[in-house]
């Protein structure tokens, strides 16, 4: 188990300029060659070994904005690194704009910045998110509160909305779609997700998309808290869905 004092975390930047001067959430929601890339990604078809083309655009990345936002409150980030949380959350699969789902997370932190104004961020925020595009896929080096926020929110987003379009409509997308919402709690001894389903969810379809499940386990022990499960708040022994 790693503890977050272990773990080189900042998240005390400080800054003098306000949040309407550094606004860079929407500053990129209104940036034109960021709008152009993101309607390239959707309009590709990111299917891996025959499986799914789960949704990778603008939807997807403002609910991992949301949860990245939800989850930096919770553990108590400042102002503006809730914003830089979910200016990267907007930026996080953007290298899908090469076209190819492979390495992703390398090419979204090669291309990342040029979406960015130089004037509204420090070299030091930047390398920050950065490092946590390139680690949000599997969360092996987190190094900031920003890159734990983002490959958690990453894998919270497994509702319906990723799979409705999909164009293989196979058992796992249809099940997932049953998945309405999705909220985290996290307290001074527990990390809890929780998904709201409809009634005949079947719960082993997670065993088809472990990291649903694998990376709130290792956030939680970056954290030194207890995972807990919870589908229509019934606890779940997610063990045998993981080996």
């Amino acid at each position: 188990m790693t503890n977050l004092s272990e773990v080189n975390l900042k998240h005390n930047i400080c800054y003098n300029l306000s949040g309407d001067d550094m606004n860079l959430y929407n500053k990129l929601l209104n940036n034109d060659q960021y709008i152009e890339t993101v309607k390239k990604i959707e309009k590709t078809k990111f299917i891996t070994n025959g499986k799914w083309d789960w949704e990778h655009g603008l939807g997807h990345y403002k609910r991992v904005a949301d949860y990245v936002r939800k989850i930096l409150i919770q553990l108590n980030a400042d102002e503006r690194i809730i914003e830089l949380g979910m200016t990267c959350a907007l930026l996080h699969d953007i290298g899908l704009s090469k076209g190819d789902k492979k390495d992703h997370a390398i090419e979204s932190s090669k291309i990342f910045s040029k979406y960015i104004d130089k004037n509204d961020i420090s070299l030091e925020e930047l390398e920050i998110i950065r490092q946590a595009i390139l680690d949000h896929s599997k969360g092996n080096n987190i190094k900031s509160l920003i890159g734990l926020a983002l490959v958690l929110a990453d894998k919270l987003d497994v509702t319906y909305h990723r799979t409705i379009n999909s164009s293989i409509q196979d058992w796992v997308n249809k099940e997932i779609q049953k998945i309405k919402k999705v909220d985290i709690i996290i307290d001074d001894k527990n990390l809890i997700v929780k998904y709201l389903t409809e009634p005949n969810f079947d719960v082993s379809v997670l065993k088809s998309w472990k990291k649903a499940i694998t990376i709130p386990i290792k956030v939680s022990d970056y954290l030194n808290k207890n995972y807990i499960f919870l589908i229509n708040d019934k606890k779940i022994q997610y063990i045998d869905l993981i080996s």
